[in-house]
């Protein structure tokens, strides 16, 4: 019996349910006419004012949207768009596009921005005017561009305030590590590495991540299951949102599930770029709390499909309410004139 229930903790670890949250409806940005993207990332710079990646811009660097937000209901109320602010000497692939293929980004106290890119596995810092400063993070080799399954990297990027540390982390397992969840492979279970640094941009403490079990479907056009985006809780905490998509044949009935967990990082024991984590025990892994989880589909006339990729925090609200925001990857509002995808804005609601 005691086997059975190591087996079941080690299937579900630590999934509690944290304190309450309230998703809104989510937003379109095309009603302020936001230009349409391929929005991946976001991060406060304070003044109602963010900075925002795109994976498909024609070259590295951020724009940035003024969003305001209702102080008494949490319903973002307005959005401008300030501009594009980008590595003037940039380099594009054969496409177009940036070759960094940035995914997240967070902002530092000193007055600077990073940037992590799925393109070149470096997360590199950025002038507030989207040049780049030179100085970069120094990534483990596990962590490199050779090491990493394609398209898989470093998706999410966050710094914390209260420990003065970086957080990130690849969006499937390493090769090194054992197989990813797929399609053919829906009963592996993503093994991650939580890799944080110190100011100095030098690596600090590394520790064990295991996700859910994925809802894997084998008759779809495309799956896609990972750790989408990182966001500090304020306390030492980090947010982690664990996303899954399956786009079926024919489109109709594609889910996109998002799952954002409270995970107590700091307090998880280390280990080291050698540490065989596909076989650790169950109380190995870092711990964590369901916080709030819903579902988006692509149905007949009514499409709320969202890959959202980006999450930070928002204003504090009337009574000492937190507010979350997410923000999604659109593919460029993908689709054509009868059915397409949105650049979608959403609030969560965290009560005190």
């Amino acid at each position: 019996m005691k086997r059975f229930f190591l087996f079941i903790a080690a299937l579900f670890p630590f999934t509690l349910t944290a304190q309450r949250a309230e998703p809104l409806e989510a937003q379109s940005l095309a009603k302020w006419d936001i230009p349409a993207g391929n929005y991946s990332g976001i991060t406060p710079l304070g003044g109602d004012r963010y900075a925002v990646v795109s994976d498909k811009d024609s070259t590295d660097g951020f724009h940035i949207f003024r969003i305001e937000i209702s102080k008494a209901t949490g319903v973002v109320t307005n959005v401008e768009y300030e501009g594009f602010f980008g590595n003037p000497t940039g380099t594009r692939t054969w496409n177009g596009y940036s070759t960094r293929d940035c995914e997240g980004i967070a902002y530092h106290p000193s007055g600077s921005l990073f940037i992590s890119g799925e393109g070149d596995q470096q997360i590199m810092e950025y002038t507030l005017r989207g040049q780049p400063t030179g100085r970069r993070l120094a990534v483990p080799e596990i962590f490199t561009k050779k090491h990493i399954v394609n398209n898989m990297g470093f998706e999410g990027l966050c710094y914390d305030t209260a420990t003065h540390l970086f957080w990130t982390t690849t969006e499937a397992t390493l090769p090194a590590d054992g197989p990813y969840v797929t399609v053919r492979t829906p009963s592996v279970i993503n093994i991650l590495r939580l890799q944080s640094f110190n100011n100095d941009l030098k690596p600090a403490k590394q520790v064990a991540y295991r996700m859910d079990i994925g809802r894997t479907r084998k008759d779809g056009r495309n799956y896609a299951y990972g750790v989408s985006a990182l966001c500090p809780y304020g306390d030492g905490r980090l947010l982690v949102v664990e996303r899954e998509l399956n786009v079926t044949k024919r489109y109709f009935g594609s889910e996109a599930v998002t799952k954002i967990y409270l995970v107590d990082a700091l307090s998880a024991p280390a280990i080291s770029d050698t540490t065989d984590i596909a076989h650790l025990n169950p109380d190995q892994y870092a711990t964590k709390q369901l916080l709030t989880s819903f579902t988006t589909k692509i149905r007949p006339f009514n499409i709320d499909w969202a890959n959202f990729e980006g999450l930070c925090w928002g204003p504090t609200l009337e009574g000492g309410r937190r507010t979350l925001l997410l923000l999604n990857d659109s593919q460029n509002r993908a689709g054509n004139r009868l059915a397409r995808l949105k650049d979608y804005l959403k609030v969560i609601i965290i009560y005190p």
